[in-house]
């Protein structure tokens, strides 16, 4: 079935203005100009219902989703989604192209997220693609706070319930507290393997010391 054609100048203007912060572009979308040739549908700077909107039952697109914010409103980042629409209606040689062509749109359309395939409107509903970004993320701020719509920050909440969790996985954990030795220790000698104390005693180490006499040394210098 070979490769797809994503040579069309329209794509990649699309998709850099997506991918901008200063335009108010939101999706791109793409459709087959033949069985091998990609050329740009449409972007769009309204909502993913609007998007959805777009994508034909009896037609194989490609869409590139600009996603902002979320329900948790701490974060603020910028997500992109790649959604591959393949209608219900799609005979099964146009669906066999998907698999050859997919990860080549993939590539042209740059990093993303999440990577969606629909054939049902249902799947990519607001709801359903924030909640794959949420747990393609790996975040939940929210902790259910601003489902009604009125945001109140929990950003304390949140914190004060990582501080309780960490408390209690310290009282369950096996380490217990530091505790310092306040006896005097005895005293020791080293030994070696033989048994043999590897530090001279005081007495021997008395025979061991030369002490020098600087005077004398002073005169013998002076006599040579």
């Amino acid at each position: 079935m070979g490769s797809v054609d994503v040579s069309d100048g329209g794509i990649s203007t699309a998709i850099a203005s997506v991918r901008d912060d200063g335009t108010d572009d939101m999706y791109a979308i793409l459709k087959y100009d033949g069985k091998a040739k990609l050329i740009l549908q449409k972007t769009g700077s309204g909502s993913m219902d609007e998007m959805a909107g777009e994508l034909d039952d009896g037609e194989v697109q490609y869409v590139l989703l600009r996603v902002e914010g979320g329900r948790d409103q701490e974060s603020k980042a910028v997500k992109f989604v790649f959604i591959t629409w393949v209608g219900s209606s799609v005979g099964g040689m146009a669906k066999g192209r998907v698999a050859s062509h997919k990860m080549a749109v993939k590539d042209a359309l740059g990093w993303t997220v999440v990577d969606i395939q629909a054939d049902d409107k249902d799947d990519i509903s607001e709801e359903v693609i924030r909640e794959k970004l949420k747990k393609a993320s790996g975040a939940n701020y929210d902790l259910g706070s601003n489902a009604g719509g009125n945001y109140e920050s929990k950003a304390g909440e949140i914190q004060a319930a990582g501080r309780n969790n960490y408390k209690t996985l310290e009282k369950e954990s096996n380490i217990g507290p530091v505790v310092f030795e306040t006896r005097a220790l005895p005293k020791e000698t080293p030994i070696d393997l033989g048994g043999r104390p590897m530090v001279a005693s005081a007495t021997e180490g008395k025979k061991n010391t030369v002490i020098r006499d600087e005077v004398a040394a002073a005169k013998m210098k002076g006599e040579e």
